[in-house]
């Protein structure tokens, strides 16, 4: 893979400010320290506003609301999208975490996940970055442009870092002890 820049695992995540669209149509504006706040954090980022051609990437999105059942990580979703536009779009697709809408891409600039389309039109990869309560980057995946085929990490290499780093979340009782 070409290296893009931005944190490597190890590294402290960047700082960021950004309106998030939450599932319930609420939005407000937040701070990646904020978001670390109430624990870890997975940055998910699409390369642009939901275009067609990517359709059956976008279906992809809910690989990453296995995540969502852990109270110790947030998923959050990172693109140029107007906050309505990943509402909707999360609604259609019935994703249950939140978008950050990343108009200028000045959080994919800061994560070394933009590139030039034809040369020419910015655009965000398709990358994931796991942040841990520390701000942290503890796992760093993006797409590499020149590659076909899968365009997403391996939910099984992800899940085997946030459980090193998290551990294994509690088994669900169902009321019983």
């Amino acid at each position: 893979m070409e290296d893009s820049g931005g944190p490597t695992v190890g590294s402290q995540a960047p700082e960021f400010t950004a309106p998030l669209a939450m599932p319930d149509g609420s939005v407000s504006e937040v701070t990646l320290s904020s978001l670390l706040s109430d624990g870890a954090v997975l940055l998910v980022f699409q390369p642009t506003d939901f275009e067609l051609e990517a359709f059956a990437e976008r279906v992809a999105l809910g690989e990453y609301d296995w995540f969502t059942t852990d109270d110790r990580l947030e998923v959050v979703g990172v693109n140029r999208a107007k906050p309505r536009t990943n509402q909707e779009f999360a609604d259609y697709l019935d994703v249950t975490y939140p978008f950050c809408s990343d108009r200028d891409l000045s959080i994919a600039e800061s994560y070394g996940v933009t590139y030039r389309a034809l040369g020419v039109a910015r655009r965000a990869r398709r990358a994931c970055f796991f942040v841990d309560e520390e701000g942290t980057v503890r796992y760093r995946w993006v797409r590499d442009r020149t590659e076909t085929g899968r365009a997403r990490p391996q939910i099984r290499d992800l899940y085997e870092v946030v459980t090193d780093v998290l551990g294994k979340p509690e088994p669900e009782t169902f009321g019983f002890a």
